[in-house]
């Protein structure tokens, strides 16, 4: 234990007077797949644009459908986007981001026993993909 009492037995840590923890991107990926609601981050006519969306982790890349014409474009282009995720269970709390890039999915058939499920009942024309330039995580444990 350290001076916070927080273990550390997992990863890396961030900051030795932090109870953050960096986890390894196998940490992140497997988080990924437990999750199913993120934030797709992207830049367009100079502005910042953040939208939710359920997702599924396939693989190593982040699959979504969506009808926002914001997202649908920084697809059509290609664009360097960061998809976000913070989840909690009551004793730790973590965050994992996805940096890379966006574009329509070329297959869209999803990993056996996943379903993207939406948030609203609205259709949802398009399936895209992000596939990662890099992957981050941090985990804080707030155990007393």
């Amino acid at each position: 234990m350290n001076r916070h009492s927080v273990a550390r037995s997992t990863a890396e840590m961030l900051d030795p007077a932090s109870p953050a923890v960096a986890l390894e991107p196998y940490q992140c990926w497997t988080r990924l797949q437990t999750s199913r609601t993120g934030r797709i981050v992207t830049v367009g006519s100079g502005r910042i644009e953040i939208r939710p969306v359920n997702f599924v982790a396939d693989g190593h890349s982040i699959v979504f459908d969506t009808s926002s014409e914001v997202v649908r474009s920084a697809a059509a282009e290609h664009r360097e986007v960061v998809f976000e995720v913070d989840e909690h269970d009551g004793w730790s709390v973590w965050s994992v981001i996805v940096r890379g890039t966006l574009a329509e999915a070329e297959d869209l058939d999803l990993p056996e026993g996943t379903e993207l499920r939406s948030m609203l009942p609205t259709v949802k024309r398009t399936r895209l993909r992000v596939t990662p330039d890099e992957i981050t995580g941090r985990l804080f444990d707030q155990a007393p």
